[in-house]
């Protein structure tokens, strides 16, 4: 009993003006600590109403909890749940040693709510239809599908599932078991059959993440038990995706395997900002490095300079060190004129794009509270974005703007 005591639940919703939204939040937290018959449950709210959450962090703690499960009461996921709702509750936190805590992934792509939305929306097409009959369970794609014992390592793209390859989403459709990251749009979860095994391995700064080396077990147990196993990685999983450590691992175990390749956000975050990495005149060459490398994620000074020469630079996973890298770029030849682009959360409808220079960008993203996950890009191209951004101006939104139907649409 005493153990029950010290766990407690941080129900975290958006936060809103109208007091019946917020007043929802606080009902189920009620209805939560009444079903589950949980002792210490508390409301919080990410933005507008309080208490926030580091205050219902602290109220559980206050109250003797010392092992915190946080609920994002947010159905789909977004910016929000993969990037604010983390760093709030890691912020928190720090500041009470000794506390464990975890966060819950968001509803939509439970597979009790697939499975009943399905469900629904065939019994309004073909009300006696068994959904569970052979030959229900997947449309043809094409001739592909997962074969048992093999482990298929799939490019889940950027963020937007419409760009997902016909090969990944057949893959996904028939198999059995999927290993997915914390990058990978819950959206795509919806093609996964509601009787698959869904195992999340994804890191968030500061959180809990699981070791590569059992991810390789995963893999390798899974595929040996007969099971069709997609390995599912955010962007392609071959570029900074530690793919190649993977099937190191299944060619050691003997396991067959296959990779399909996905659109790298280092293609397509750009696109979706208005901003070509190459272009007649102005570029011809492109470099993609990562941001986090080492013990403590940063590069090793000067480690830029190799790139001065290349008419445009990406870097991916390199926000946090932003200032560091641009300093980088500016002494080992760069303009500190030259046009420089942050995106966060790109290719999704709460994209944010902040432009400046090598001398500005650290101070302009820091100023718009730009966090990961982000694509850096460097280059005249940048120029471009002016006339070319199509994405933003389809949603309405502008340069460091945020503006709250956005955030509801990606959330």
């Amino acid at each position: 009993m005493k153990n029950e005591v010290q766990r407690g639940v941080l129900v975290v919703g958006h936060g809103s003006r109208r007091a019946e939204a917020n007043e929802d939040v606080r009902e189920a937290a009620q209805a939560i600590r009444e079903r589950a018959n949980f002792v210490l449950v508390e409301p919080a709210f990410l933005e507008i109403e309080h208490p926030n959450i580091a205050e219902g962090f602290a109220r559980l703690i206050q109250r003797g909890a010392r092992d915190i499960t946080v609920h994002p009461y947010f159905l789909s996921p977004g910016r929000h749940t993969r990037g604010d709702i983390p760093v709030e509750v890691s912020e928190a936190a720090s500041h009470h040693p000794g506390i464990n805590y975890r966060i819950t992934e968001p509803l939509s792509a439970h597979p009790l709510v697939i499975e009943a939305s399905v469900e629904r929306i065939l019994e309004s097409i073909h009300p006696d239809r068994d959904i569970n009959s052979p030959g229900s369970r997947q449309p043809d794609r094409g001739g592909y599908r997962a074969e048992r014992g093999t482990v298929y390592l799939v490019g889940a793209g950027p963020g937007d599932p419409g760009l997902l390859t016909v090969k990944a989403l057949a893959l996904l459709e028939s198999s059995d078991v999927v290993v997915y990251d914390y990058l990978v749009n819950r959206e795509v979860l919806t093609h996964v059959h509601a009787s698959a095994e869904r195992i999340y391995v994804g890191k968030v700064g500061g959180g809990r993440h699981t070791p590569q080396r059992q991810i390789n077990h995963l893999l390798i147990q899974r595929a040996r038990a007969g099971k069709r196993v997609v390995r599912l990685k955010g962007g392609d999983p071959f570029l900074f995706g530690r793919g190649g450590e993977e099937a190191e691992a299944l060619v050691e175990a003997g396991i067959p395997f296959e990779v399909v390749p996905g659109i790298s956000s280092a293609l397509a975050v750009p696109a979706y900002a208005g901003i070509p990495l190459t272009h007649r005149g102005m570029s011809s060459s492109v470099a993609v490095v990562t941001g986090a490398r080492g013990g403590d994620g940063m590069n090793a000074p000067g480690e830029f300079a190799h790139l001065a020469s290349a008419d445009t630079v990406i870097v991916l996973m390199g926000v946090a060190h932003l200032r560091e890298i641009a300093k980088d770029l500016v002494k080992s030849g760069r303009s500190v004129e030259t046009p420089a682009a942050v995106i966060r959360w790109g290719t999704y409808n709460g994209q944010q794009t902040v432009t400046g220079t090598l001398g500005s960008i650290g101070v302009e993203a820091e100023r718009a509270g730009v966090r990961a996950p982000a694509v850096i890009i460097i280059g005249e191209v940048v120029r471009l974005r002016e006339r070319l951004n199509w994405f933003e101006q389809n949603l309405g939104v502008g340069d460091e703007e945020e503006p709250e139907a956005t955030l509801a649409v990606a959330c």
